[in-house]
């Protein structure tokens, strides 16, 4: 089970519930990825066996790769699972998948990855435990924006239901993602959002991290980018932090603004509502080309 870089809810709760699955049926799993599970996802079912993998020793039958549409994603990673599995399946929504595996399994038209996952595993008729509904509720809760997301359908909600039926605890999962900042973190939301810039016409709004101004820890418990997000005028809202000498980008938008035309622009992809991508240089330039990308998008 391999994750992608900088692993989230989405990523991990479908690999964890699929592994878990296969697991009651004598499968022996390995997860892990490039990067190491958040901290503030320690709830999860099973995250604790999530390792950071460097490499792939020995043979695998099957490396599953979930919501993973960049194979460049998995620093090379993916590479390794070619020649080291039999067979690489690929089980994502993204409409700018690569399909990159032997079995790639793309529906654009699910909201979420963890709909997905539910429905392979209830086609395999495979037991919908209180652990693996946890992790598949979990997905798809922060996989539509907390079910926000023009995407979301009447299936979506049918599937969580389902899920919150076979043990999955909304209140449990909604507290380990939203009500466990210290009071120090709290302050340092606070500081981080006063430097939001909104453009003069109010339809864009951006925050720019350099290297250092916040814990890696705290950008990967706090959606950032939701908060420029959700100023009434803003159609699109930025974040870029500096991650070395690279400045890693989230865009998320409102309305007619297809941000993934933006992120294809640069490398990246994701969703009409949601893309990023990651690109080489300085924190000021990054910020100055990627704003006039986003203006040109969103004039008249």
């Amino acid at each position: 089970m391999l994750g992608h870089v900088h692993p989230d809810a989405d990523v991990l709760g479908t690999l964890l519930a699929l592994g878990l699955a296969l697991e009651a049926r004598g499968w022996r799993i390995v997860y892990g990825g490039p990067h190491p599970a958040p901290g503030a996802l320690g709830f999860l079912p099973g995250v604790e066996r999530y390792q950071v993998l460097k490499s792939l020793e020995g043979a695998f039958d099957v490396a599953v790769l979930t919501d993973c549409p960049n194979p460049g994603r998995t620093e090379g990673l993916i590479d390794q699972a070619k020649t080291a599995a039999s067979v690489v399946v690929n089980i994502d929504h993204h409409p700018d998948n690569r399909r990159y595996g032997h079995v790639n399994w793309i529906d654009t038209t699910a909201a979420a990855t963890g709909e997905m996952v539910y429905r392979l595993l209830v086609g395999l008729e495979a037991a919908i435990t209180a652990p693996i509904a946890t992790n598949l509720f979990t997905a798809v809760h922060t996989d539509t924006g907390s079910f926000r997301y023009s995407n979301v359908t009447p299936a979506t909600f049918q599937i969580a239901a389902d899920l919150v039926a076979a043990g999955a605890e909304p209140a449990v999962v909604s507290s380990a993602l939203y009500e466990r900042r210290g009071a120090g973190a709290l302050r340092m939301l606070g500081e981080t959002l006063s430097r939001i810039q909104v453009s003069e016409d109010g339809r864009v709004a951006w925050l720019a991290l350099p290297a250092g101004s916040v814990p890696e820890t705290f950008v990967e418990s706090e959606e950032l980018v939701n908060y420029p997000r959700s100023i009434d005028s803003v159609r699109v809202a930025c974040l870029l932090r500096v991650l070395g000498n690279s400045v890693k980008v989230s865009l998320r938008g409102k309305g007619d603004v297809d941000v993934q035309k933006i992120a294809a622009k640069f490398g990246g992809g994701g969703h009409p509502n949601a893309a990023g991508f990651t690109v080489p240089g300085a924190l000021e330039p990054v910020t100055r080309d990627v704003l006039a990308a986003v203006r040109a998008a969103v004039s008249p």
